[in-house]
């Protein structure tokens, strides 16, 4: 009884430990406003009569001028052609 007390203590002491420790690191890279700044955003889409063609808005942050803008965007349905409108 004493050796399977010893045995189970061996094994879950070890174990203990290692799920005591921090597993996973905080991430050093956080959002900053010059990172935000730069998202864009799709809106918006819609499919031509004939499936063949996807319009869509496109929005961004103007930093010089300190407003957000957006652009009608034209993309074939397979994702190819994309183009300003």
């Amino acid at each position: 009884m004493l050796r399977r007390a010893l045995a189970i203590l061996i094994i879950v002491v070890p174990l203990g430990a290692l799920l005591a420790t921090p597993q996973a690191q905080e991430p050093t890279d956080r959002l900053t406003l010059d990172l935000y700044l730069e998202f864009e955003s799709v809106s918006s889409p819609q499919i031509s009569p004939d499936g063949r063609q996807i319009v869509y808005t496109r929005r961004w942050v103007d930093k010089m001028n300190d407003r957000r803008k957006s652009s009608l965007w034209i993309m074939n349905a397979d994702g190819s052609r994309n183009r300003f409108l």
